[in-house]
């Protein structure tokens, strides 16, 4: 028993002690586990996430209410066929002048009874001449002395349509090119469809336009309805039955 004593009892726990310090040592060097790191949310922040709009998304559908309805004077004047612009360069300054290659666009409605021209002064505005244009007599009070009035014009530009105007400074060739019946010219904003009853132009950013007919001038919108004579069809409750009637083709 004497080995189990006091001196015996502090042995023990001595060696219990130095056990324990070693089986601290060898957690300390050998089983402690690395440290976890924990990914900031800034990291996290700078991922793309994956897009759920689709290509014909938020801007396209803001403006679905400006595409011209299907029976509209846009809508009519451009999907009938289209001539090629590179046809309608040549003109003459004079009736009985003679024809050469100029700038800008030069055409006469199928009747030859309408001469149109745009892109050759600079006024970046369409330009026609015709009896049935009828404008004011007289320039406006505010028209330069310069001005050599013919009211037998009709201007359309980015600010409407105007009757009246000074052919020195919108001149209109003449002996260009007709358009044929039933098709259109476009030309940048402009777009012109050419019938036999005369001629229908509209600008595509003010959505202005004029109508030169049998029953002569008036000023239409591109996004009104077009008459019974370019769609074919007489209601909108029609529209859907009377596609096949429709004197403009594709």
């Amino acid at each position: 028993m004497q080995g189990y004593g006091p001196r015996g009892g502090v042995a023990a726990i001595a060696l219990l002690g130095l056990l324990m310090l070693s089986g601290c040592g060898l957690l300390t060097d050998q089983g402690t586990p690395d440290r976890i790191v924990i990914p900031s949310t800034e990291d996290l922040s700078t991922e793309t996430k994956p897009s759920t709009l689709s290509a014909t998304s938020t801007t396209e559908r803001s403006h679905s209410n400006d595409v011209p309805s299907e029976w509209s004077y846009e809508r009519v004047i451009k999907s009938a066929p289209r001539v090629s612009n590179s046809e309608y360069q040549i003109g003459a300054s004079a009736a009985d002048g003679s024809r050469e290659d100029v700038s800008g666009y030069h055409f006469t409605s199928a009747d030859r009874e309408i001469r149109c021209s745009t892109g050759n002064n600079g006024a970046n505005a369409l330009t026609c001449a015709s009896d049935e244009v009828n404008g004011p007599a007289n320039p406006p009070a505010n028209e330069d002395a310069g001005c050599s009035w013919d009211r037998d014009l009709a201007v359309l530009s980015g600010d409407g349509v105007s009757r009246g105007a000074c052919d020195n400074r919108y001149s209109v060739l003449f002996r260009s090119r007709s358009i044929p019946s039933g098709s259109t010219i476009a030309i940048a904003r402009f777009a012109c469809l050419s019938q036999d009853s005369g001629l229908y132009c509209v600008e595509s950013d003010s959505g202005s336009g004029f109508a030169l007919t049998d029953d002569g001038f008036s000023e239409i919108r591109a996004d009104e309805r077009a008459p019974e004579s370019l769609t074919g069809v007489e209601s909108e409750s029609s529209s859907s039955t009377s596609a096949s009637r429709v004197v403009s083709t594709r």
